[in-house]
């Protein structure tokens, strides 16, 4: 118990407080209304703001894959209100350009557009036509602001069943001691079976959790019951965030210099496997959508482990002062 240690965290805040909230209160620690009345409190998550939306911003990651890592992700354009033509201009000829003559379609070449600022499949569309595409951001009636449009995977890995699947891993980046991985995730398995041609519904390609408010899109497993696949795809893992995060230093240094205030920040990195192998990333998520009911079917088999862990390799050194050579990460790896 830990009787003596004193944390600010508001529940309603975020899932991550709501959970950090109820499991300090588990370990004795004691909740305070203002943040210099405790060893651990919100203050702790204000990571290096610049650093935090590159990754977030799907945007401005894509902007860093390019420039530093453009393997680890499929193909992927910013577009935006005033470029769309430029871009589609550059895609025709880098795409669809045959013999001097543009086609409308290839084979096996689709586009998947994606909001830069939203998250859990809101507004993301499938396109299998460039003139499609060129229909969509004439309208008047489209989403507006930044996007990505990215080469959407076509032959995906598929589990038994014919359905399509995303892994979630979770990564902690911190001011003072790099960033860490934890090893285990989950996987988002599509509730409908993969229909490769067919883009009319959004169900089998998407492995959001919602799509539709009333509807689960997705079962969620415990990427530790996949022991056939996860030893070929955690190198992959491992490399990807690696380069990531060689990349984001290489932005912004000082997100990882520590001067006075240990500050961290939880993401959720989302890949997907080819029918190769090849794993790709797909976006990252600033303070993921952690579940905050004990219903939940991974609370048991994942996040408890996780919060308790996460607990005692973060929330404890910071808020006890431990020094950086003393402290134990417990199953975090160490990746950059």
């Amino acid at each position: 118990m830990n009787n003596s240690l004193c944390f600010c965290l508001k529940q309603s805040q975020s899932p991550t407080h709501y959970n950090l909230h109820r499991y300090l209160k588990a370990q004795g620690w004691r909740s305070r209304r203002f943040n210099w009345q405790a060893n651990f409190s919100d203050a702790n998550f204000q990571f290096n703001p610049q650093a935090a939306e590159t990754l977030e911003h799907k945007h401005r990651l894509a902007q860093l894959v390019d420039r530093y890592c453009p393997e680890v992700m499929p193909k992927t354009y910013c577009i935006n209100d005033e470029n769309w033509p430029d871009v589609l201009n550059q895609m025709a000829n880098n795409h669809y350009l045959f013999h001097t003559q543009v086609l409308d379609h290839i084979d096996n070449l689709v586009w998947i557009l994606k909001p830069a600022l939203l998250n859990n499949g809101k507004e993301i569309k499938l396109f299998k036509k460039l003139s499609e595409l060129e229909q969509h951001f004439l309208s008047r009636e489209r989403l507006g602001g930044e996007h990505v449009l990215q080469q959407y995977i076509t032959h995906p890995h598929l589990l038994r069943d014919q359905r399509k699947y995303s892994i979630r891993m979770f990564v902690v980046l911190t001011n003072y001691a790099g960033t860490y991985l934890y090893p285990h995730g989950y996987f988002n398995v599509a509730m409908h079976p993969f229909t490769p041609t067919d883009f009319s519904d959004l169900r089998p390609h998407l492995t959001n959790e919602h799509l539709r408010e009333d509807e689960t899109n997705v079962i969620q497993i415990p990427s530790q019951r996949f022991t056939a696949l996860t030893p070929s795809l955690y190198p992959q893992i491992i490399r990807i965030v690696a380069a990531i995060m060689k990349g984001l230093r290489q932005l912004y240094p000082e997100a990882f210099t520590c001067d006075a205030l240990r500050t961290l920040a939880i993401y959720g990195f989302d890949f997907l496997v080819d029918s190769h192998g090849r794993l790709w990333l797909l976006e990252a998520n600033h303070g993921p959508c952690f579940p905050v009911s004990d219903d939940h079917p991974l609370q048991n088999y994942l996040y408890f482990d996780f919060w308790q862990d996460f607990i005692a390799s973060f929330v404890l050194p910071i808020a006890s002062k431990q020094a950086f050579k003393q402290i134990q990460y417990h199953l975090f790896e160490f990746i950059d």
